[in-house]
């Protein structure tokens, strides 16, 4: 999916929008086995000035994850932006697969979580301590690690 900058080129100073709603396999975003809730939702505007394409844009989708203190499925909102200034001379078209996969990864949590107080598993006996309280001792220190212990005490 390229857009042609040449409309541009012609009409320095006039802002021109773009908004797209795909399919996230349109963009290249399930190969890695992603599954989405809905469509993206793209808006780019790009405007010609000062010898250069001012470009601008959003988008919008929601991926089905992992949390990943709970391992609980949740719908994960992504929302990005992008914005750059292409010098004129080096492009003739925009890429917008290429922009849409770059927003996507960059908008991706290192470690998605359900919620921002996710209490997580236990990790003595694997209950999800959000719906339930287990009455386990987290304070239990492995007896390879008790001198560790000994020395943040003293």
């Amino acid at each position: 999916m390229q857009i042609s900058l040449e409309t541009l080129r012609n009409s320095p100073g006039k802002t021109f929008s773009y908004e797209f709603t795909q399919e996230a396999a349109v963009f290249d975003l399930t190969e890695d086995g992603a599954c989405f809730d809905r469509p993206v939702e793209v808006r780019l505007e790009a405007v010609f000035r000062d010898g250069k394409f001012h470009v601008f844009g959003s988008m919008r989708t929601g991926l089905v994850s992992e949390c990943s203190r709970c391992l609980q499925p949740f719908i994960l909102h992504l929302e990005g932006q992008w914005e750059d200034d292409l010098p004129a001379e080096a492009v003739q078209e925009l890429d917008v697969i290429g922009l849409v996969r770059e927003m996507y990864y960059t908008t991706l949590p290192l470690k998605p979580l359900c919620t921002e107080v996710c209490k997580g598993l236990c990790s003595i006996c694997g209950a999800d301590r959000n719906h339930e309280d287990c009455g386990c001792d987290l304070e239990h220190v492995n007896d390879r690690l008790s001198e560790f212990k000994k020395l943040l005490l003293e």
